[in-house]
């Protein structure tokens, strides 16, 4: 079990946080080290509890001023949740000790944030001089993270160089999370695999396996190793959400609208559960259940100052589903307005509401933009080529995959199974089974997506084609 977790299950964390709890209750003024109350705070932030999170951390400023711990924790509330990088700075700023680590990490973070990658090197670089030698090491480790965690695995990899400690478990945990970044989930599995070994009820190694099992195609091995991590702690949210993630790309939406459920119940602030619950239940054909979902999501992104395009987007293929399309294209002119949006994707989901509602000129007036707009972009032609399939024009849907496939040598098995469906839509029975296979060899992720439904509930991609030949032979 992480550490961190043993901690708040131990005797010793519980009768701190009673004694805290206690107080509150009857309005006492009791002491507290500063640590415990940014343990108490971290606590309720893992259950879910942000804003008594945030009263324990104000509480623990006040009867500590100048403190890290708690003045650290505030300012990464603030800039992660709270997207507010002057807030953060500012509890920086109140730091007494500015040569803390956790007072560095901060101030680099801030940096990443705002883009500036290679200044938070720097900075960090400038201070491996400046503190304790004893805590050099933890230092280089803590910052490979760092930027690891900010997608930044070339700079994570330049900090694990200079670590000679190669035994550690973070060490290892960081050469995993690399790995992952660079696309060697084998070698990323390895890892974790190694490291569960050692501590098989670390729930963060748990999950990191998962991710690397969901990113190698074996969904099913994913979800149970989520499982694993939800049996540590049923209310581990990147474990709800793995499961949830899991069970949505099986096709299981109503399993999976379960475990976003608990993910919301957890983290009520965050638009992506609301926006995944959506999806699930515009999946299951429920578009007026799924509607004040994404209204949810949007409202709660537009408060975080969070990019809303994607939310828009879905809200457009709801509003048209429900034949408000007025509502559907107003979304997505919405979308098309922001400044950080992919045009090209954007203008070929309305060239998709415009075709799902029969105006085809204008569809392919908007289908002709995105393609000038990206360049002839490959991939908004094959983008464009599955809307023209969705909305039910198999014949040249099949001709456009043909082209895309045939154009494109690195496609990883791209729209090969919207070629087989596309062939079993047009009674193309041996180009079908020919596709079928190339597409459950080479993409089983989107033949089970695509094809699923012609096949019994649960089969594995890896068995359709048996199947469908010996289905032919009936």
């Amino acid at each position: 079990m992480d550490n961190k977790e043993t901690y708040f299950n131990s005797k010793e964390f519980r009768k701190i946080l009673q004694r805290y709890e206690q107080s509150i209750k009857m309005e006492q003024q009791e002491y507290f080290e500063s640590e415990e109350l940014t343990d108490i705070a971290e606590f309720y932030y893992k259950e879910g509890r942000v804003g008594e999170a945030i009263s324990v951390l104000d509480y623990a400023i006040r009867l500590h001023p100048g403190a890290a711990m708690p003045l650290v924790f505030r300012g990464r509330m603030a800039l992660i949740d709270e997207n507010d990088v002057e807030s953060a700075r500012h509890y920086v700023d109140m730091i007494v000790d500015q040569l803390d680590l956790d007072c560095l990490y901060l101030q680099a973070e801030i940096m990443i944030a705002e883009k500036d990658v290679d200044g938070a090197d720097r900075f960090l670089r400038s201070n491996l001089e400046r503190i304790d030698e004893d805590d050099v090491p933890d230092y280089i480790l803590d910052i490979a993270m760092l930027f690891i965690d900010y997608g930044q695995p070339d700079k994570a990899a330049e900090w694990l160089e200079r670590s000679d400690e190669t035994d550690l478990m973070d060490y290892r945990e960081v050469k995993a999370r690399i790995a992952f970044a660079h696309g060697d989930y084998e070698q990323s599995e390895k890892i974790f695999e190694k490291l569960l070994d050692e501590d098989p009820y670390s729930g963060r190694y748990w999950n990191s396996l998962a991710s690397t099992q969901f990113m190698s195609n074996r969904i099913n091995d994913s979800i149970t190793s989520s499982e694993y991590s939800i049996a540590i702690n049923p209310n581990d949210q990147e474990a709800l959400l793995n499961k949830a993630n899991g069970l949505f790309s099986l096709g299981n939406y109503a399993e999976a609208l379960k475990y976003y459920s608990r993910f919301y119940k957890l983290a009520p602030e965050e638009g992506a559960a609301p926006l995944f619950m959506g999806n699930c239940l515009l999946n299951m054909g429920k578009a007026s259940e799924a509607l004040p979902h994404y209204e949810e999501a949007l409202n709660l992104l537009r408060k975080r100052q969070i990019s809303t395009s994607e939310v828009l987007q879905c809200l457009a293929f709801t509003y048209s589903q429900l034949g408000r399309q007025d509502e559907a294209l107003a979304s997505i002119d919405e979308a098309l307005q922001l400044s950080d949006v992919n045009k090209g994707e954007v203008l070929v989901v309305k060239g998709h509401i415009l075709l799902e509602n029969s105006r085809v000129k204008e569809a392919i007036n908007c289908f002709v933009e995105a393609l000038r707009t990206t360049s002839f972009s490959q991939d908004v032609f094959f983008r464009i080529a599955i809307s023209v399939f969705d909305c039910g024009y198999p014949t040249i849907a099949y001709r456009m995959f043909k082209t895309y496939i045939e154009t494109n040598d690195d496609t990883g098995g791209e729209g090969l199974a919207y070629l087989a469906s596309c062939c079993l839509h047009l009674n193309k029975r041996d180009e079908y089974l020919e596709y079928l296979k190339l597409a459950c060899d080479n993409n089983p992720l989107e033949a089970r997506k695509i094809l699923g439904d012609e096949f019994p509930q649960g089969m594995e991609p890896k068995d359709y084609y048996s199947y469908a030949i010996s289905r032919q032979s009936i």
